[in-house]
């Protein structure tokens, strides 16, 4: 009797435990690179800002769920304008933000994409015209701040300007 008291109290501790991989970083191989091809998105598998549910706090700000889910989600949340169109789409890893950010036009042209690292837009960013050409290269650190050497085009695709920011 006094094993089989033992053994419940173990099996309830491992199923109490929490999964490691939600507290650590996120593994480079499920973060997408701005350079790679996959910035466009997931035909499938994308989930609705309307189907998340958000808990603010903790070590990075805010962290998403699925509705419904305990699991912190890993994927693709999407926000749509009124007309049916993309205006967001952002990738999480583990309830994070982690990965790239797109945000679009309300005709479904790309306006703007970026990275995430831990909830705060740094790293590589772009600016789009209309038409889908670059208006603008660079990077952002805390929260979409221009940091570095920022080159500006024309629509052909010509540099008409470069600037360096500094914090």
């Amino acid at each position: 009797m006094k094993n089989l008291f033992l053994l419940i109290f173990l099996v309830s501790l491992l199923g109490c435990a929490q999964n490691k991989n939600s507290e650590e970083e996120p593994n480079e191989s499920e973060m997408v690179s701005m350079d790679d091809a996959t910035t466009t998105l997931p035909e499938t598998g994308m989930v609705s800002m309307n189907d998340a549910t958000v808990t603010y706090g903790g070590e990075y700000g805010q962290q998403y769920f699925k509705k419904g889910s305990k699991r912190p989600y890993t994927g693709w949340l999407c926000a749509r304008y009124d007309n049916g169109e993309l205006e967001s789409a952002q990738q999480f890893v583990n309830g994070i933000g982690n990965g790239i950010w797109i945000n679009y036009n309300p005709d479904g042209s790309k306006e703007s994409q970026g990275t995430y690292v831990n909830n705060k837009t740094e790293g590589p960013a772009k600016l789009f015209y209309e038409d889908g050409s670059v208006k603008a290269s660079g990077n952002y650190v805390h929260l979409k701040r221009k940091v570095g050497t920022w080159l500006f085009y024309d629509r052909e695709g010509n540099v008409v300007s470069k600037r360096y920011f500094t914090l």
